[in-house]
Parts: structure tokens; sequence; C-alpha cells
């Protein structure tokens, strides 16, 4: 119940009142604010994205995958009107909004499905997060992982072609200075293949910011991470979902041709 209302809490971008008083009124049984409140602070996040990837296997069961795609977002929490009055080098210094680390999978039907997530506070390197998100990924031989110039980490690389990837990170570079070693030299090669499907994971992000939102009506960091996750489960559930109905609907239309 208390994950059930915390994923109805922020796929609606309610307050934690707000949440328990609609519960209710649709005859829910709900704990009181202050035990709710305490549960969810109490939720571990290794359960939320265990959820997630439960969710993830079952929507890529039997389904063949066509690449893996990795970046991150952000999320506000708390004043964001003072995030919003800033601008420049001043946005900078604001500490209230946290880093989600997504890795994607695109299948065959161009579904974007999140597979692993890892959240961090503000300004974390998404490097380490995509270090940390990297070890739940299962091995895949020969898909492409695709990432941009922000992920181009000798070590990535290596646990990418460990896991059987071709990995296609885009590699920064300058007038003056190329490309030396081999392994960041094959990533680049491969970005010039598969690196057009970069945008993919873009559109995911304006997907999910139009339907859920881009900023939580939370005061605590942590919840804010929590919320983050939520957000990755939520669009899994909305695939699943959207899924489901056409497989009914189907279902419908050739009966009645039958």
């Amino acid at each position: 119940m208390i994950i059930t209302l915390w994923l109805f809490q922020i796929l609606n971008n309610y307050s934690h009142r707000e949440t328990l008083e609609k519960a209710k009124n649709e005859g829910f049984n709900v704990p009181s604010l202050c035990d709710y409140h305490y549960r969810v602070k109490q939720l571990d996040d290794e359960l939320l994205k265990s959820i997630l990837e439960e969710c993830a296997k079952l929507l890529l069961e039997d389904k063949q995958i066509l690449c893996y795609i990795a970046d991150a977002t952000g999320f506000g929490f708390g004043d964001k009107y003072n995030l919003n009055r800033k601008r420049g080098t001043q946005i900078r210094t604001v500490q209230s909004h946290v880093r989600l680390e997504v890795i994607m999978a695109v299948d065959e039907n161009n579904r974007k499905i999140i597979t692993a997530v890892e959240t961090g506070g503000p300004y974390e390197s998404e490097i380490e997060m995509l270090r940390k998100a990297l070890k739940k990924l299962e091995p895949q031989k020969g898909l492409s992982f695709i990432a941009d110039k922000g992920y181009d980490a000798v070590d990535i690389i290596e646990s990418l072609l460990d896991r059987g990837f071709e990995p296609a990170i885009r590699i920064k570079e300058a007038m003056r200075m190329s490309i030396r070693h081999p392994l960041r030299k094959l990533s680049n090669e491969n970005w010039g293949r598969y690196g057009k499907m970069r945008y993919r994971v873009e559109q995911l992000f304006g997907s999910m910011k139009q339907k859920i939102g881009s900023s939580f009506k939370l005061l605590r960091e942590d919840l804010a991470r929590k919320a983050s996750v939520a957000c990755a489960i939520l669009w899994n559930f909305w695939v699943l979902a959207t899924y489901l109905f056409l497989l009914f609907l189907s279902g419908i239309l050739h009966y009645s041709y039958a």
C-alpha cells in the first residue's frame, strides 16, 4: 500500500496530505499522515529499483532488443521558484535538484524501456552513476551501447566489452589532440555507426517529464531521489499498460470479426 500511494503521489505531483485525502475519498484504508511520511522515508531504494527491473524483464521477454542507450537527467525539488529565477553561473550553485542515470533499451517495436537506474545528488558525476548502473545490466552479445561524450572513460568501455556489448560512446576530441587509445578509437568508430539512435533517450526524458513533471513537491533530497526512481517505474508501467490495452483491443477485434 505504501509503494502504491507513493507512485500515485509522484504520478499526480501531490503532496503527502493530498495523496492520503484522494485515496481516502476513494474508499481505501490509508495510514495517518505521520505514519505515511515515516514509511516513505524508510522505503528501500533498492526495492524500488528491483520493481523497475522486474517490469523491464517482463516487457522485454521474447522481444528483440535493438540497442541500449545511457544518459542522465535532473529533477527539481524544494525551492523550484528560486531555480527558475537564476541564470548562467548562478544556477550552478543551486542544490535543490537530483540526478537520475538511466539505461534504456529500444526493442523491435521501438518501445523505450528503462532497464536500470541510479540516483545521485546535485552535480553528481554521471560516469560514477553509470558505473553503478552497469553492474545490474545483463550481458548482451553484439548489441550496441550508446552514450554521449560525458561517459568516455576507458574503464566503462572495457566493462561494456566484457559484457559483450559494442561500445558506441562518443569521444571528446580537440583540434590538437587526437584519439590515441585503441578502445576509445573503437568506441568513436561505433558512435559514427550507431550514434544517430541517441536522440531516443532525449525523447524518453521529454515524454516522462511531460507526463509526470520535472519537479517534486518535496523538501528532502532523499525523498526526491526516491521520487526520481518512481518516475522511471511509472514510465515502464505506462509502456506495460499501453501494451496490455492494445493486446486486449486486438483480441476483441479478432473475436468480433470471427
